[in-house]
């Protein structure tokens, strides 16, 4: 099922240069929101891509778009956050379509990182389902599960976003301001550089 909106915005950094590992960031507008950040902490140590959408996982779109992108350049390790969209898919397909797509990622050589969504539940909140807090919660117990049997990376960035100062959340309970981007970007840059350096 489709959103209101629909949306897809990417970046690719110093396509004709190969001397520096190549990392790819896919998720959606809270990636787009570090994906910048994250590029100037790994400046000199990684070229950084990245590609965010609205698009849930379980669409035709997604998968196909995911997996051309990916097939584009040559990705050491692929940074891959996705949990916030397509509310009403079950726990069951958004952890066997995650499956699927970055098995393939491992498959081709590039080391996974799975990143667990960020969500906060207080009162004053709009979120766009009653339930949402626990359906994330369970599409990141699905991803750590994952990751466990394949031996993924996790950045657990749901639990650093619990740590985010209030006045650095926005009232939605999905966004951050520009405090909340930075925590989340150091935490990402630090993630993928402990990562890059395990594989070497």
């Amino acid at each position: 099922m489709k959103e209101t909106f629909e949306w897809v915005q990417s970046w690719c950094d110093h396509t004709d240069l190969h001397d520096l590992p190549r990392v790819l960031l896919i998720g959606d507008s809270i990636t787009r929101s570090y994906q910048q950040e994250v590029r100037e902490r790994l400046a000199g140590k990684a070229y950084v891509d990245f590609l965010a959408t609205s698009y849930a996982i379980d669409t035709k779109l997604y998968e196909t778009l995911v997996n051309t992108f990916f097939k584009d350049d040559q990705y050491a390790l692929v940074h891959f956050n996705n949990g916030l969209h397509g509310e009403f898919l079950p726990t069951r397909t958004y952890a066997s379509k995650l499956k699927k797509i970055v098995g393939k990622m491992a498959q081709a050589g590039s080391k996974v990182i799975l990143t667990t969504s960020t969500v906060v539940n207080e009162v004053g909140n709009q979120r766009r389902h009653a339930n949402w807090h626990k359906i994330v919660k369970a599409r990141n117990a699905a991803l750590s599960a994952l990751a466990a049997k394949q031996d993924y990376a996790i950045d657990d960035l749901y639990t650093i976003s619990l740590q985010i100062p209030k006045q650095d959340r926005l009232d939605d309970g999905f966004h951050y301001g520009e405090g909340g981007v930075k925590i989340l970007a150091d935490a990402v840059a630090a993630c993928i550089l402990q990562n890059l350096h395990h594989g070497q």
